[in-house]
Order: C-alpha cells, then sequence, then structure tokens
C-alpha cells in the first residue's frame, strides 16, 4: 500500500515537472517583415510581407501594422500609401495562439518631391530660328507660369552674370522681373526656386544678346557669365 501511495506521489511529481519544464519552454514568436521599398518620393506605396514571422510553439494568429502615420492595418500582407513627406517607422505585432507577442519596427523615409522650375522671356526676336534679345532692352523674365509644386514656391532667386565694374554677380527675385543686357554676348540665366519643404531646383536657359551699348551706356552693365566680357562658350 505504502510502495503504491509512494509511486502515486513519485508520478505527480513528475507530471508536475513536465508541465512546468513546458511553460518555461514556452517562447515568444518573431517578428519578421520585408518591405519593398523603404525610400522614395511621395505619394509611394509600400507592400509589406510579414509572412516570414513564425513561432516556435505554435501559429500566429494576428497580425498588426502601424506605418507611423496614424494608419494601421491587420493580415500578413498588406499595402500602405505614403502621402506626406517625413521619417516614419512602420512596426508589425505578431501575437500567437497562447496570446505572447512581439514586434518588429522599420524606418521609412518619405521624401519631399522638389519644384519644377522654368521660365519665358519677351520681347525676342527671331532670325533664321534663332531667338534672341537687342542689348539695352527691357526683358521681362515670367516663371510664374512653368514653375509648379505639391506644396507652394516661396522663393525665386535669379542669375544674369556679372557687372562689369566690381565682378559682383547680377541677380534678381520673385516670380517676375525685369533685366536689360548692355553687351552683345551669350548670357546664362539662372533661375533656383525653394518650395515650402526646402526642396529645391535650378533651371538655366541661354539668351543671345545682339547689338551694341547704346550711347550713354555707362560701365555697369552685365557681362556674359564667366566670360569677362566676351561670347560664352
Amino acid at each position: 500500500m505504502k510502495t503504491a501511495r509512494l509511486i502515486l506521489l513519485l508520478g505527480t511529481a513528475l507530471l508536475a515537472v513536465a508541465s512546468l519544464s513546458g511553460c518555461l519552454r514556452r517562447t515568444q514568436p518573431q517578428a519578421l517583415f520585408t518591405a519593398t521599398q523603404t525610400q522614395d518620393e511621395i505619394p509611394f506605396t509600400v507592400a509589406f510581407d510579414g509572412t516570414l514571422s513564425y513561432a516556435s510553439n505554435g501559429t500566429i494568429v494576428s497580425y498588426l501594422w502601424t506605418f507611423g502615420d496614424g494608419a494601421s492595418e491587420t493580415g500578413p500582407l498588406v499595402e500602405h500609401t505614403y502621402m506626406e513627406d517625413g521619417t516614419y517607422e512602420a512596426r508589425l505585432i505578431v501575437v500567437d495562439e497562447s496570446g505572447l507577442s512581439t514586434e518588429a519596427k522599420m524606418t521609412i523615409n518619405a521624401l519631399n518631391p522638389p519644384p519644377t522650375a522654368g521660365f519665358s522671356y519677351t520681347p525676342k526676336s527671331n532670325m533664321e530660328g534663332v531667338y534672341f534679345v537687342s542689348c539695352s532692352e527691357t526683358i521681362t523674365f515670367d516663371a510664374e507660369e512653368f514653375c509648379s509644386d505639391d506644396g507652394s514656391i516661396v522663393a525665386y532667386e535669379w542669375y544674369f552674370g556679372y557687372r562689369l565694374n566690381d565682378g559682383t554677380p547680377a541677380t534678381g527675385s520673385g516670380p517676375t522681373v525685369t533685366h536689360e543686357f548692355l553687351y552683345a554676348g551669350t548670357y546664362k540665366i539662372i533661375l533656383t526656386v525653394t518650395d515650402n519643404d526646402g526642396g529645391v531646383s535650378t533651371y538655366q536657359e541661354e539668351l543671345d544678346v545682339r547689338g551694341g551699348p547704346p550711347c550713354n551706356a555707362d560701365i555697369t552693365g552685365d557681362v556674359p557669365w564667366d566670360c569677362g566680357g566676351g561670347t560664352c562658350q
């Protein structure tokens, strides 16, 4: 009788140890995922794949995604579109059938697209298919219809060449500006635009100036870009 009781107690103890060992061996699932891209100009869509996640003691029963911009989704395979520029943290939380959970994260860089830049100028003449302007003529440069951005353009900076008397650059600002060229030559007109997110784009166009300075021209007129008064090549 005593032997049977001892065997029963020993069996119970072994079952308890085995059960406890099983509990101790329970481990958290592993959250793993990939993304089709981690950086691009907005708007862009990322496909996330969480099927690499696994649970050692069973199966994954829940996939919860957050994308860093307030949006969320569920399931092993999801897609998300980033609409605003910034740096975001995409996260995946997986839960196994025992209720254990873990998470993984990844940084997504949503880039601000730069503005587009361009301009037109008037008046201009055409000779055998070549456009040019005349010395001492007032030229209007207009960028308003040729520049665009997903937000707003906050700065227009113009460059027209160097001043002959002191070598300083001739510049202007604003979407529409006027300028006069007193000396003949080929000038590089450069427009730089900046948007409200700090994006910068530059557009340049060569301008053919023909003729000569007026009789009363002073020597403070501009000369072609880096040409010392000659024609730029």
